[in-house]
């Protein structure tokens, strides 16, 4: 049982307690709330200078990859409609750049990126035609909407408009993005239910962008159409393609799909949407079939990084347990797979979905993003040689940007008597309970130290929990509030719960040790047999030819001594390991998100472990742990 040192007799004592509130705990899962962008501000020396480069860098540098789709909708709104050379997906990515710049704006308000912003909501709203359709390279190809549904991609970048639609409407208040998506999903509403016309979009993102536009709107067509579009699955409306229907999630009915399949982006943001829909509608069917793609996602076919999409056939999932390490591992996947984690999060209150969301932003995510901000990894394989990073604008990018530019949303949720932090970031977050406002002030060095301090201002004295995520890593957490330690916290699902009378001054204090961790990954993944991967915290590691005399041949030995060291003038700030091979040779090891920074170089994840015996037992609902020699 993770995570403090505690008596047996207190660890027996806790999960008592967990069972007993486990009904109340079921009766409150959906309502469990991400706390809102702008009431989450995220800082500290880890994260505000990304976040500055996202902001300042990157999405300046992505207005000029945007600029045909920008061209074409204005040319959907004149009587010619001249198409433009352009992708048919590429004007999501338009609208992926409105969703980054949103989450600027609740992070950190311009005037200059809020009028840049309403200049290209205005273009968009002026391409529009009159019954709701806004798709420029559709309409401007005289292409009748809604048709070749498999391939044409109007519900993808329609989708990505709702989406970053309500993300704008939460960031700023506004309504003029919002009034384009409604009447985009109008348009939609009256073609498949008004008009029952058959078939659903083959790449999915607008299930799960129809829930976000229905949770700003509370307008229940949004709702039932995402519905619709899910259980259309398998009933193979389009037989012309010469791709399996599992690719687009349509071999099976969603309430009989037990593995995830197909193109790793399109299932997993299928899987979200599946998720969302069982979130907002309670369904229990709908509920488990979620529960059922995120076991098949995350416990056998995702990588340590928290990439996945291990084929580049069909950029697909492979079996269970295939996960070479020159896999695909797309970055819009790993993106997918972070909010999927956060759906799942909301679904079951566990914190193994809030450690697979950190396993995924603190290692594939960045991973993604250069650390100049404008360059990109399309793929991320966690074995690689002289693959320099690039500006790929099929789909990457913007969704990077996107992901990282909302990490508040991911870091803390509420329930009508608690606030819960998932991730451990500097800033502060605001959020009402039914007892009282309550504002968070958080003080951490995280990921490179696990103490944090936690400043507890309700607005009056109230009482209400505090939960706090104890990561799967950490065997030794120690907690202390007002400066005395809490020996014996109750647990439940993961969660440390401090509940008490809270009044302003109160204190939080968790020590978290990072001692350095081999994690060791199921014997069925035969890559990695004999092998060990390096963990500090939630940081994945990896060696690089470039700090290890042009090699990343490494055999650790048995029982490896690592030193640590942090570097603030080196990659940006980062802790690097150091250690003695088998053969005595030193070496350093690098953040795997760091990796492919400097000059063309090899990279390599997974090490040789010397007298590593692959142990068969304790796996169950596991896929990777901490490796113990001789256990």
């Amino acid at each position: 049982m993770r995570r403090f040192n505690i008596p047996t007799t207190a660890v027996l004592l806790c999960a008592i307690l967990c069972l007993q509130t486990t009904a109340h705990a079921e009766d409150a899962v959906a309502k469990q709330t991400p706390v809102p962008v702008k009431d989450a501000k995220v800082s500290g020396k880890f994260w505000t200078p990304k976040l500055k480069v996202y902001i300042e860098d990157t999405i300046p540098h992505s207005w000029k990859y945007v600029g045909t789709s920008i061209e074409e909708l204005k040319n959907a709104a004149t009587e010619e409609k001249k198409p433009v050379r352009n992708g048919k997906w590429m004007e999501a990515n338009l609208h992926k750049v409105l969703e980054s710049a949103s989450y600027a704006l609740a992070q950190h308000p311009c005037k200059e990126l809020d009028a840049k912003v309403d200049e290209v909501v205005g273009i968009v709203a002026a391409g529009q035609q009159p019954d709701g359709f806004v798709h420029g390279w559709v309409i401007n190809r005289k292409i009748e909407p809604w048709t070749t549904l498999y391939h044409q991609h109007d519900g993808y970048v329609i989708g990505h408009l709702c989406e970053a639609a309500a993300a704008h409407r939460r960031a700023t208040g506004k309504r003029n993005y919002l009034d384009v998506a409604c009447k985009a999903a109008d348009q939609a509403c009256k073609h498949f239910i008004d008009n029952k016309k058959p078939g659903f979009p083959g790449h999915a993102e607008i299930e799960l962008a129809l829930v976000e536009l229905y949770r700003v709107t509370d307008n229940e067509k949004y709702l039932a159409l995402a519905k619709e579009f899910i259980e259309r699955r398998g009933l193979h409306p389009e037989q012309a393609t010469h791709y399996p229907p599992a690719y687009f999630q349509d071999d099976l009915p969603v309430r009989k799909q037990k593995d995830i399949n197909g193109h790793a982006v399109r299932a997993i943001f299928f899987a979200t949407g599946v998720a969302d829909v069982a979130l907002e509608t309670g369904d229990k069917e709908l509920r488990e079939a979620a529960e059922r793609l995120w076991q098949s996602a995350a416990k056998r076919k995702m990588y340590i990084t928290g990439s996945a999409g291990a084929s580049a056939r069909h950029e697909s999932f492979g079996p269970d347990y295939v996960l070479p390490n020159g896999g695909y591992c797309e970055s819009c996947a790993a993106c997918g797979m972070a909010n999927f984690a956060h759906r799942m999060l909301q679904l079951d209150g566990h914190a193994d979905s809030a450690d697979e969301i950190e396993r995924i932003i603190y290692n594939a995510v960045l991973h993604g993003i250069g650390l100049d901000g404008t360059t990109f990894y399309y793929r991320n394989p966690l074995s690689d040689k002289d693959h320099p990073r690039g500006n790929n604008w099929c789909c990457c990018p913007p969704t990077l940007s996107r992901t990282l530019l909302h990490l508040g949303r991911y870091a803390y949720s509420h329930t009508d008597d608690a606030v819960c932090v998932n991730l451990y970031v500097g800033g502060t977050c605001q959020t009402e309970l039914s007892a009282t406002p309550v504002k968070l002030d958080v003080a951490t060095d995280y990921p490179w130290d696990g103490a944090v301090k936690i400043d507890v201002s309700p607005e009056k004295e109230a009482e209400f929990a505090v939960n706090l995520r104890i990561p799967f890593w950490c065997k030794d957490a120690t907690l202390k509030v007002n400066g005395q330690p809490v020996a014996e916290p109750r647990m439940c699902k993961g969660y440390a719960v401090v509940k008490r009378t809270w009044k302003q001054g109160d204190t939080i204090e968790l020590d978290m040790p990072m001692p350095v961790i081999r994690m060791e990954s199921h014997p069925k993944v035969e890559a990695n047999t004999g092998r060990v991967a390096i963990q500090r915290g939630p940081i994945v590691y990896g060696i690089e030819a470039l700090d290890n005399e042009g090699t990343t041949e490494v055999v650790l030995p048995t029982d490896p001594k690592f030193t640590v060291e942090h570097r603030d003038d080196f990659l940006g700030g980062v802790t690097v390991i150091k250690g003695t091979t088998a053969d005595n040779k030193p070496f350093t090891a690098i953040p795997f998100y760091a990796l492919a920074n400097r000059d063309k170089s090899q990279q390599e994840v997974w090490l040789v472990q010397k007298d590593k015996k692959d142990d068969e037992s304790g796996w169950e609902g596991k896929l990777y742990r901490v490796y113990e020699a001789g256990k």
